[in-house]
């Protein structure tokens, strides 16, 4: 189990990068909801405070990639993944929360409204996962060869299905199918120069406020499920040759639903189980080459994982070696160009 800061000093963080404005609740929680991860960290969500207990999210669809994700579906994913935030940001900030999905006398893009409710008084499980947001990475590098606890893979799994999730942990055979379907989907990206464009700008360069930096981007890799993604960059890796990608877990989040209701819920349970992860000092990794593809995504689905439910994200999760450094937090954009009127 790692150690977790209390609330105080990550709030007093939150609030040293919000411009120098009086904190209240509502934009606390924003600020928070912000440091959710999202589709190479192209952060499509715009926030509303209705007032000092509503809070509204929205799709920035600015934001969305239009080539590489028309429908909509990573994007709503990452959109779920704030919502989440904002949920264990309130809890952690001692108020009750309810949320409406999608209401229906919003307009198109409004995604949630938020309900802050009574003090509740955060406990131990508000302040771990509390701690857990502020501390987790995308970390790239390839992870230590411990073996992975079948406990915890199991509670993680038991943690995704609370929200209509299936978790599904590929066998050595799946495995080897899905490298296969990476670098089946890093060729289209390739031969596509509309998608290496769009990919070009979110990927390597110095987009002010988003995007994945080069610093961020291992200079190697060792596990073959990055093939075709991260390639080249600045980030030194001093992990030893020996980690084995063997002793990661690879899970397939999937839902039934292959609409924004079943999206939305993904995103959710990938913060859930990815905050839970951290509380348990795991690493984890988002795997999205495989879902990218329309045609390589049905294969996974159909000749991989042979479910009726949709693959919606794989996560690759592993012990962090301990040869890495710490990273530091990939780039956010200002509170005031998130939060509209």
């Amino acid at each position: 189990m790692t150690s977790h800061a209390p609330c105080e000093t990550a709030l007093a963080m939150t609030r040293a990068t919000t411009g120098g404005r009086a904190p209240s609740v509502a934009r606390d929680v924003v600020a928070l909801a912000t440091r959710a991860p999202s589709l190479h960290n192209t952060q499509p969500w715009r926030w509303r405070i209705a007032s000092d207990d509503v809070l509204e999210l929205f799709a920035d669809h600015d934001r969305q990639l239009r080539v590489l994700d028309p429908r909509g579906r990573l994007m709503t994913l990452s959109l779920g993944a704030a919502l989440h935030h904002a949920v264990v940001a309130a809890r952690a900030v001692d108020r009750a929360v309810t949320v409406e999905r999608f209401p229906a006398d919003g307009p198109p893009d409004l995604v949630a409204r938020l309900h802050l409710g009574e003090v509740v008084h955060a406990g131990p499980a508000e302040r771990i996962a509390l701690s857990s947001l502020v501390a987790r990475r995308t970390d790239r590098r390839p992870f230590s060869s411990w073996e992975l606890p079948e406990d915890r893979l199991r509670h993680l799994g038991e943690l995704a299905a609370s929200y209509g999730v299936t978790t599904v942990r590929l066998d050595a055979r799946q495995r080897v199918a899905v490298e296969r379907l990476v670098a089946a989907a890093a060729g289209h990206h390739d031969g596509s120069p509309l998608t290496a464009g769009e990919l070009a700008e979110w990927w390597g360069g110095d987009r002010e406020g988003a995007g994945v930096p080069g610093a961020l981007v291992p200079d190697r890799l060792l596990d073959p499920l990055g093939i075709g993604r991260c390639e080249g960059g600045a980030l030194e890796v001093d992990a030893p040759d020996d980690c084995a990608s063997q002793h990661t877990a690879v899970l397939a989040l999937c839902h039934p639903d292959d609409s924004p209701d079943g999206w939305l819920a993904t995103g959710e349970a990938m913060s859930a189980v990815w905050l839970e992860a951290v509380s348990e000092g795991l690493g984890m990794v988002p795997v999205s080459l495989p879902v990218e593809v329309a045609e390589v995504r049905v294969r996974l689905r159909e000749d991989v994982l042979g479910l009726l439910a949709h693959p919606q994200l794989l996560l690759q999760v592993g012990w962090p070696h301990t040869a890495s450094a710490r990273l530091a937090p990939s780039p956010r954009r200002p509170l005031d160009d998130v939060i509209v009127p």
